[in-house]
């Protein structure tokens, strides 16, 4: 039998449990452990050689930070549910499981009108049919059709718990000091009125520190004038490689990158 309640030695949040089952099962899948492989900002290491995290690192993170925020409101008087609890930190952890190559640079490139979040669903689907449909109410929360709407804002809002990760380790591997948020102060601040997720009073100017971190970062990091021209470069690359082979020429590539440039 293989022990399933792994705690996970990260350099940005320290420790990280693995408190389900379930979690680990998915994190083994190879549709999960392929994002070993696919980098958390695109080609910024161009510019910050310290900046080769990837989106393995990011989703353990973010499923963290979900496990400490719903401790935080379960003690602030919240009802959450083991179930709901398992749900929200599996909708986390795979909520970015449908990035390709160089993340959000070859989006819309290697496929006309495919958002990533798109291909996360239809990934989260063929993963619940797998587990015999064990990620039904994660699916749910992950599209905001759960009725209790304060789970999908903690997974996808102006402050979710994925921005609240990507930020600080962003800011860790790039050494941008600025993105540095306290991510344990704002998360200790949160709590539910009216099943949706507030701020309380005296969290206000966590909250005005974390806007300027974000303003900060975009200014001086993922809008780095040398990584938007790289990425320029290499969406101009693939689009003359499509180009080329939809004109009959025959180029060399493996055969992952051929399936791409022939089909869109």
């Amino acid at each position: 039998m293989t022990n399933k309640f792994k705690i996970i030695n990260d350099p940005v949040h320290g420790f990280i449990k693995i408190p389900h089952e379930i979690l680990f099962d998915v994190i083994e899948h190879p549709y999960f452990q392929r994002l070993r492989r696919i980098s958390q900002t695109g080609l910024l290491n161009l510019i910050f050689p310290g900046a080769t995290h990837t989106r393995f690192h990011h989703a353990l993170g973010a499923m963290h930070l979900m496990f400490t925020a719903l401790e935080t409101l379960r003690l602030k008087g919240t009802e959450i549910s083991k179930e709901e609890e398992k749900s929200a930190m599996l909708a986390i952890l795979l909520h970015d499981i449908g990035h390709g190559p160089f993340s959000h640079a070859l989006e819309n490139m290697l496929m006309e009108d495919w958002h990533h979040e798109k291909l996360s669903l239809l990934l989260m689907n063929d993963l619940n049919k797998e587990l015999d449909g064990e990620l039904t109410m994660a699916i749910e929360m992950f599209q905001g059709k759960y009725h209790r709407k304060f789970f999908n804002q903690l997974i996808s809002s102006q402050l979710d718990v994925d921005r609240l990760d990507y930020l600080k380790r962003d800011s860790f591997y790039t050494g941008v000091s600025e993105g540095n948020v306290n991510t344990q102060r704002i998360i200790s601040m949160m709590n539910v009125a009216d099943d949706k997720l507030v701020i309380d009073a005296k969290g206000i100017y966590s909250i005005e520190n974390f806007l300027t971190a974000r303003m900060f970062m975009y200014w001086q990091v993922y809008y780095h004038k040398t990584s938007a021209l790289a990425e320029h470069l290499l969406v101009k690359i693939l689009d003359r490689a499509k180009t080329l082979v939809s004109e009959g020429k025959e180029l060399k590539a493996s055969d992952n990158l051929k399936y791409f440039l022939e089909k869109n």
